[in-house]
Order: C-alpha cells, then structure tokens, then sequence
C-alpha cells in the first residue's frame, strides 16, 4: 500500500473542500469523508480486499455531493473521481475503474455489486449510523446495518 498515493488523492479531495463558503458544511465533508474512507479501509482488510483503493474511494465518495449537488451525486461523483484519478497519472486503469465504479454504485444500497462497491456501501451505512446512532435509519440502510453489526459485532 502507498500512502503517497492516498495522501495525493486527499490533497487534491481538501483543496476542492477548502473552497466550500460554508465553514459547517465544510467540517461536515472532512468529517464524512475522513470516516467513510477509515471503515472502507477496515472492511476491507477484514474482507480480503484492497484496503488502500477502498481507503480513496471512501475519500472520494461524496466530494460532489459536498461540493456541487446532492442529484445523482454518485454519477457525477464518479466522473469527478476519474477525472482526479486520471489527472495524478499515479493510478492503473484497473485500478481507476474499480474505484470509479464503486463510487457510482454507492448510493444504490438495495442491489449487491462488486466486493469494492458493497464495501463502500457498507462504510457510508456504518458511518451515517455512528454519525447519528439515535436517528432512525432508511429501509435500505437499515438493511445492510444489520448485516454489518453481524459481521463486526456490535449491537443495533
């Protein structure tokens, strides 16, 4: 694992978030971020997946939601990622699609899709419900929550 390459993916991720007029929200992007990509890279490990492309697709997941616009964030998020990606040349295609394609298919939580993506699902579910454990959780979070607290052992 390359941490240059993760701390090359999260210098561009805060420059885009420094830009952010709202200080709260802005707090609130670092925080989610910062969160998402630590689970994704703990689920990962624990899975048997690649901690380190989870970890930046976790940091990249919602920088347009944050930055632009919560409509179909995750398609234009994963444009935004592919654009970052490819702009650093530090990546494979392989390695860049895996990535993109997870952050396209993270707002999707009711179907199963590839090992990254159901990690980076995972992650986001796990960190909007420690985010606000009181809080009832969607239908679809929900869902997954239940398998996570399973397979990490925590209780609901």
């Amino acid at each position: 694992m390359s941490m240059d390459r993760i701390h090359a993916v999260e210098n561009i991720s805060y420059t885009i978030l420094q830009e952010m007029a709202d200080e709260f929200e802005k707090a609130e992007a670092y925080v989610h971020l910062s969160s998402v990509a630590r689970f994704s890279f703990m689920l990962a490990q624990k899975r048997g997946e690649n901690a380190e492309l989870a970890y930046i697709a976790g940091s990249l997941h919602d920088l347009y939601a944050f930055t632009h616009d919560r409509k179909e964030h995750a398609l234009h998020g994963s444009r935004l990622a592919f654009g970052i990606l490819k702009s650093l040349n530090i990546f494979k295609d392989d390695e860049i699609d895996a990535i993109v394609t997870s952050i396209r298919h993270h707002s999707d939580k009711k179907r199963v899709h590839d090992p990254l993506s159901e990690i980076l699902k995972d992650a986001d579910v796990l960190d909007h419900y420690l985010s606000s454990p009181y809080q009832r959780q969607s239908e679809k979070d929900s869902l997954r929550l239940k398998g996570l607290s399973a397979e990490i052992g925590f209780k609901l």
